[in-house]
């Protein structure tokens, strides 16, 4: 083993993690469906102190047996006896939250959505946050995220009540023309056949912003999801929004309309969002909604306004009440008081309650199967996610690999799917201005297969040096792995080692390490700030 991979394995996990309690997912036989609950009495307060045979699961109409059961209190000072892990050394980085000192054990994340709401509105909605923030209780962890043309990270997670006010008084709202541009007005220039031509130009626009909006938006809620997917228990994703359509064109009367639903793709962020135990309370960054009058009396240009105006605020909350109901959480509409919707999203899972189970359908077809949680004891309400796509399992393709390691390659947070913890260092050798870049991939995320008497794995692996103009330097390799069964399994007690060194680029603010496995898929990333990054001394002649 070369000494530098050998100090990463020794300093940064020298203790592995027992792989009697987690074993390898190889290829999956027996399917677990995982189901966060929170309960409520009639006054609307969480209830603590329930066991498993106060539930009933079904599935279908089928009652489940309930395998899997645990109940995770996230009041203030319910996790202060939690043991936390001593500080990473100096030039150890990782995507694990649990090797952090500061990982946070429930969480709350809220997401300024500055794409799909109206810059007035955004304004208001960040005055509310700001008014929110100073009422943070003891044990409230709070991460902040903004979202324009990209996702931004404006504060990881914190109490810190004056360093994340500080923060969000730094982000400014920004000037959004696709919510208009998405919905324009019809033409009245008093020639038909100019108003004709500038509608369908104005339509056409608005059928690219309306796409862009969305597939952007679930892109972003996905990323943090996949952030956040190695925090144990449900976490909260409050999105302050102000929503945007679940399809479009579906009743124009053109017929060259773009028509088209993107319920699969809300679908698709759903199954990331739940895999990852994240519940979503969609917020409406309007506020009380006012809707001018346009009785039978009004048919005048203002009345085909408001009623146009209504259908699209329909369809924004339809949105939102569809992200919510697939992942456990509620939506807030037509409330000026955003910042009490913001408390009750935190305080409505003070308490979790997580079942676990192993279908006994044996139909994975695609189809959509509905959940259902009763209790056994009156006059208590359970939320949850109302149902998954039993799909079958499929290798991912290689434009899915390719679009996760993209995803992964660019996004401000860290995808966590495999585990990786990284040492870095500057070296003159083998040449000046070396980055040694010391990985240590988790082998328990990593799909390996046997296949004549050896166990065989690939994990792609892409460093880019991010913050230069132009083109980014990056590296591009591969981890070839074909292991006799003795080798494999001593592996997965030490994890997949492996260095490589990369030619420091001048002003260069960050490397970002990816690895993707060949097999499921999944990525992990990594980001590493190379500004507190001293260079060596200049090697002597």
């Amino acid at each position: 083993m070369r000494p530098f991979l050998g100090c990463l394995f020794a300093a940064a996990l020298a203790t592995p993690a027992p792989v009697q309690e987690e074993p390898a997912v190889l290829r999956v036989t027996a399917r677990l469906v995982q189901v966060n609950v929170i309960v409520h009495d009639r006054k609307g307060q969480p209830v603590s102190g329930l066991t498993k045979d106060d539930f009933i699961l079904f599935d279908g109409k089928q009652e489940q047996r309930i395998t899997h059961f645990s109940a995770e209190p996230s009041m203030p000072g319910a996790t202060a006896a939690v043991q936390r892990p001593a500080p990473l050394p100096a030039g150890v980085y990782t995507n694990r939250p649990e090797l952090r000192a500061n990982a946070p054990s429930s969480v709350t994340a809220i997401l300024l959505d500055g794409l799909n709401t109206r810059w007035e509105d955004q304004a208001y909605a960040r005055r509310q946050v700001i008014n929110f923030l100073g009422q943070l209780k003891p044990g409230d962890r709070i991460a902040l995220f903004s979202l324009g043309r990209e996702l931004r990270v404006l504060h990881d997670f914190s109490s810190d009540t004056d360093s994340l006010v500080r923060a969000i008084q730094r982000y400014r709202a920004r000037i959004n023309n696709e919510v208009a541009d998405s919905d324009p007005t019809p033409s009245d220039t008093g020639d038909e056949e100019l108003d004709a031509i500038l509608d369908e130009f104005n339509t056409r626009t608005a059928e690219f912003l309306t796409t862009n909006r969305v597939r952007t938006t679930l892109n972003a809620l996905k990323a943090i999801s996949e952030h956040l997917s190695r925090i144990p228990g449900r976490k909260n994703l409050i999105w302050v929004s102000g929503g945007f359509p679940a399809s479009m064109g579906l009743d124009s009367p053109r017929p060259n309309a773009d028509r088209r639903s993107f319920f699969d793709d809300i679908e698709d962020a759903g199954r990331s969002l739940n895999h990852s135990s994240l519940a979503v309370y969609p917020v409406d960054a309007r506020g009380l909604v006012g809707i001018p009058d346009f009785g039978a009396d009004r048919r005048s240009a203002a009345a085909a306004q408001a009623n146009r105006a209504l259908r699209a605020l329909w369809r924004d909350h339809e949105t939102m009440l569809a992200i919510a109901e697939r992942t456990g959480g509620k939506a807030f509409f037509n409330t000026n008081d955003i910042k009490s919707a913001i408390r009750r999203a935190i305080d409505d899972s003070r308490v979790t309650y997580t079942l676990g189970y192993q279908p006994s359908h044996g139909v994975w077809d695609g189809s959509f199967r509905e959940i259902k949680v009763k209790l056994r004891k009156p006059g208590l309400t359970a939320y949850y996610r109302r149902g998954y796509h039993a799909y079958p399992e499929r290798p991912a393709s290689a434009q899915e690999r390719r679009a996760a390691l993209r995803e992964a390659l660019w996004s401000p947070l860290e995808a966590t799917a495999i585990g990786v913890t990284v040492q870095l260092r500057q070296s003159n050798k083998p040449k000046p201005n070396t980055l040694l870049v010391g990985m240590k991939i988790d082998p328990r995320n990593v799909g390996f297969e046997m296949k004549d008497g050896k166990w065989h794995g690939r994990i792609d692996v892409l460093m880019v040096q991010t913050g230069l103009p132009g083109k980014s330097p990056a590296l591009q390799d591969a981890i070839e792995m074909n292991l006799e069964p003795e080798t494999y399994r001593q592996m997965m007690n030490t994890g997949i080692g492996a260095v490589k060194a990369i030619e420091r680029a001048a002003g260069a603010s960050a490397l970002r390490v990816v690895v993707r496995d060949v097999t499921t898929g999944s990525v992990g990333s990594v980001n590493i700030p190379l500004a507190e990054m001293k260079p060596p001394a200049p090697l002597k002649p």
